[in-house]
């Protein structure tokens, strides 16, 4: 049989001899045919992120052989296993070698990354979203009907983290123009991997296909982990012939399901805090804002040479961040829509009404299920007149999302309660009685949907506040928000300031609260909070501890603040930091006192203009004020 034998040294495993026969010789020689692994050698596996985390400097062509040498690897420890022996599988009666086929698999998938992986990416993505004649320029060296529509989904959905196989798909029909015989071989390839079975114009042995996915899976996951983790700022490291062997343990018989499992939360680590990270995600939205411009003259670049620069360039070269990261939120499944990402765009974009020294940027952990929204500030660019429109309309997008946590609520219950009228009807019971039953089962799912929305809601607008918190504290000053556990929420939020409804929520607080000065210090708060207000209101009731992360640990406190309130309206917004003195004698006086002394040392200029103003009885507060007029 040929083959050909690559001997390289790999990060983590040392030096290994590599095979590629069968089928994942096609795939070679596509590589040799473009230069494909000299491409590789020149481009970082992480893209943009090895130019916020220089160490993580290894390159693609690393990752790629990594993955090659763990099948190779899983192949010899378990042959024989009915389970995680690689074997051959049938495809059209063809018998093709699982070591091959896999292989393939990896080579082709990264075949279709670019010089910056998800900057290039995105942005292509991004602008194929929003400019249909790009997107069908983008496809139209695809012919199969079945990939074409697999890749049109791909883009519309936003899953970019698939965008590399969009690339890949169409690179094979590129570099195989003179080769038909190639091509249908390694589309192959690619639809046994991407499409569902019920897509699969191929007899082929399902149960073969499934196993050869999962271990696909499971090999890229250990792959991530052990490469990116060894390279990156992230503490995780991972035992890989350990993890290989364990495979075939009891607990990993069938479905490779515990090792999955207990590589999720590795997995997901990594996408929160490496991928992820906010300082990445600065100069990752610069970039794709960068490249829509260069995009945007597609009629006159083409298509064909856009893709290519971003393959071996990259589509922007002055890599500069000129955001700065201002707030995250993240949204929990039960908030996000079944509208097309065009929609959730849109949506988005209404944020920057008003404020257009502002920008977002969507993301999302594929292992958690939730989905990240940035928002960022431009550097040089955002004033304070700005500040009322941003925060307000954040708020109000928070707001709306209200609306998506009640339909996908209410869908879960009516799936329910049709289900209930249906076999009610074909038990013949009385259906107006049925009817009856269900409104009023529909009307005790209101508690839990109210728990959805504290759950899954308020944490968004409470994420908000400290934002506006870090927006005007100096970056050496961190803080520790001093929850206790009351029987009171130490968090609020209102809308339009209903004062009935805000006295209750004070009053309960100042009731249940054992301790004198907190309930002290509660009700100064309480006086300003329920003054009638037309707008957002945001407030913490806990105390907030300052410190000066340079100094030494026994003088790190710099000060604290007994609870914080933010009014915000379309045209205003009003910042409120309340310190209160439960004593007899000038309260005002002290209170004033501490702010002047300890206090404004922490503030940065974004906290310029404040005024100090008494609180008659009870202490004094620093107050911010910003007007968009």
């Amino acid at each position: 049989m040929e083959n050909i034998t690559y001997t390289i040294t790999i990060p983590t495993l040392g030096i290994v001899n590599i095979n590629f026969y069968d089928i994942s010789l096609e795939v070679i020689n596509l590589f040799e045919k473009t230069n494909e692994f000299k491409r590789q050698k020149e481009i970082k596996h992480l893209g943009l992120i090895a130019k916020v985390f220089e160490g993580s400097s290894h390159s693609r062509f690393d990752y790629v052989m990594l993955q090659c040498a763990l099948v190779d690897l899983v192949d010899n420890i378990h042959k024989g296993s009915s389970n995680l022996s690689l074997g051959s599988l049938k495809v059209d009666g063809e018998s093709i070698s699982g070591n091959s086929i896999v292989k393939s698999w990896f080579l082709l998938s990264n075949y279709g990354h670019t010089k910056f992986t998800f900057g290039d990416e995105k942005a292509i993505m991004l602008y194929a979203i929003k400019t249909k004649g790009f997107r069908t320029q983008l496809l139209r060296p695809i012919d199969d009907s079945e990939l074409k529509s697999w890749c049109a989904k791909v883009i519309m959905d936003y899953d970019y983290s698939k965008m590399h196989y969009v690339l890949a798909i169409r690179r094979i029909y590129k570099g195989t123009l003179r080769n038909i015989k190639s091509r249908e071989k390694l589309l192959k390839l690619i639809k046994l991997l991407l499409l569902d079975k019920s897509h699969l114009s191929y007899r082929v042995n399902e149960e073969k296909l499934e196993q050869l996915k999962r271990l696909f899976n499971v090999i890229r996951r250990l792959s991530i982990i052990s490469i990116d983790g060894h390279y990156s700022h992230m503490p995780v490291t991972i035992d890989l012939i350990a993890s290989i062997i364990s495979l075939g343990s009891i607990d990993n018989t069938y479905n490779n399901k515990s090792l999955s499992e207990q590589l999720q939360p590795i997995t997901s680590l990594l996408h929160d805090e490496l991928y992820l990270n906010k300082n990445v995600l600065e100069l990752q939205r610069n970039y794709e804002i960068e490249s829509q411009n260069l995009l945007s003259a597609y009629k006159a670049e083409g298509v064909d040479s856009l893709i290519e620069l971003a393959l071996s360039k990259g589509l922007h070269s002055d890599l500069q961040k000129n955001l700065k990261h201002f707030s995250r939120l993240q949204l929990k499944e039960s908030l996000q829509s079944d509208n097309d990402f065009k929609s959730d765009l849109n949506e988005l974009a209404k944020v920057r009404t008003g404020c257009r020294d502002t920008e977002y940027s969507i993301d999302y952990n594929p292992v958690s299920g939730l989905r990240y929204i940035d928002f960022f500030l431009c550097v040089d660019k955002f004033s304070e007149e700005q500040l009322p429109s941003f925060i307000f309309n954040i708020c109000n997008y928070i707001h709306g999302l209200t609306r998506i946590l009640e339909q996908n609520a209410n869908f879960d219950i009516d799936r329910v309660l049709e289900n209930v009228i249906s076999m009610g009807e074909d038990y013949k019971f009385d259906k107006e009685k049925l009817i009856e039953i269900v409104i009023e089962s529909r009307r005790l799912t209101f508690p839990e949907l109210n728990r959805r929305y504290m759950n899954d809601i308020i944490p968004l607008y409470k994420e908000l506040l400290w934002s506006i918190l870090r927006y005007f504290i100096k970056d050496q000053y961190i803080w520790d928000v001093n929850i206790q556990t009351r029987k009171y929420p130490q968090f609020i939020f209102d809308i339009d300031g209903k004062s009935t409804s805000l006295n209750r929520i004070f009053n309960y607080a100042i009731e249940n609260e054992p301790d004198g000065d907190r309930a002290f210090e509660i009700l100064q708060l309480k006086k300003s909070a329920t003054r009638t207000f037309e707008g957002f209101i945001l407030a913490s009731m806990a105390r907030i501890t300052i410190y000066d992360i340079t100094k030494s640990p026994n003088e790190r406190i710099a000060t604290d603040i007994d609870s914080i309130l933010i009014k915000v309206s379309k045209n205003k917004m009003i910042v409120e930091f309340h310190e209160s003195k439960n004593t007899k004698k000038t309260p005002e006086n002290k209170a004033k006192k501490d702010l002047n002394d300890k206090f404004i040392k922490v503030l940065n200029n974004n906290a310029k203009g404040y005024r100090i103003k008494e609180v008659k009885g009870m202490g004094a507060k620093l107050v911010l004020a910003f007007n968009n007029q």
